[in-house]
C-alpha cells in the first residue's frame, strides 16, 4: 500500500533564505471575491516570501508582510519554488495588491443605515450594512461586508444607527461582535 501511496508524493526542501511562493488559504482569498471579480481570476500563490528557518521535517517559517494577517509557520504543501524571471522582470511581480480585508476607512463611520442578507444556495448567506458616512450626503451611502466593520467592535466612540441596535443586527451573523452604542437623538 505504501508504494501506491507514494507514487505521486515529491519531497520539497527548501534552505534558510529560499524564495517561495505560499498558497494561499481559502479563508483569506474568498475575502477579495466582489460582484466585479470572478473567483477564478483570483491569484492562488502570494510571494516570493523568504523562508527564515525550518522547523521539523515538513513546515518552515516565512518572513511575511504585515499586510498578511497570518501565521507564519507553513506545511511544505503550502509553499512551491519561486524563479524569478529573467527576460520580464514586471511579469513576476504582483499585479493587483493581495485579497485583505480593509483595517481602517478613508471615512469615519457616522449611521448604520440598513442590513441585509444575499443568499446564494441553501446555507450559504452573508450580511451587509448601508453606512452613511460622516460629512457625506445620506446618498453616498454604501454597502459594506460584516467582515469589513470588524473594527466597529473596537472603537471607542459609539456609532448612531436608525431604528436597531448592532448587536440586534447581527445576532444572525456567523460570529457576534459586541459594540456599545448609544440611542439616536
Amino acid at each position: 500500500m505504501e508504494k501506491y501511496a507514494n507514487r505521486r508524493r515529491r519531497t520539497r526542501e527548501f534552505s534558510v533564505g529560499d524564495m517561495v511562493l505560499l498558497k494561499l488559504p481559502y479563508r483569506l482569498w474568498r475575502k477579495a471575491l466582489s460582484k466585479d471579480t470572478h473567483k477564478g481570476l483570483i491569484a492562488r500563490y502570494d510571494g516570493p516570501f523568504e523562508v527564515v528557518r525550518r522547523i521539523g521535517k515538513v513546515a518552515y517559517k516565512l518572513k511575511l508582510p504585515d499586510r498578511l494577517k497570518l501565521h507564519d509557520t507553513f506545511h511544505v504543501s503550502f509553499l512551491k519554488p519561486y524563479y524569478d524571471d529573467a527576460e520580464d522582470g514586471e511579469r513576476s511581480s504582483a499585479q493587483r495588491p493581495p485579497p485583505t480585508v480593509r483595517d481602517f476607512f478613508e471615512k469615519e463611520v457616522d449611521t448604520i443605515l440598513q442590513h441585509r442578507v444575499i443568499r446564494w444556495g441553501k446555507s450559504n448567506k452573508r450580511y451587509e450594512y448601508l453606512v452613511a458616512w460622516r460629512g457625506e450626503p445620506i446618498e453616498e451611502a454604501t454597502w459594506e461586508r460584516e467582515q469589513a466593520l470588524w473594527h466597529l467592535s473596537k472603537e471607542s466612540k459609539p456609532v448612531k444607527l436608525e431604528g436597531k441596535k448592532l448587536s440586534v443586527l447581527l445576532e444572525h451573523s456567523s460570529r457576534s461582535v459586541t459594540h456599545q452604542q448609544s440611542q439616536p437623538e
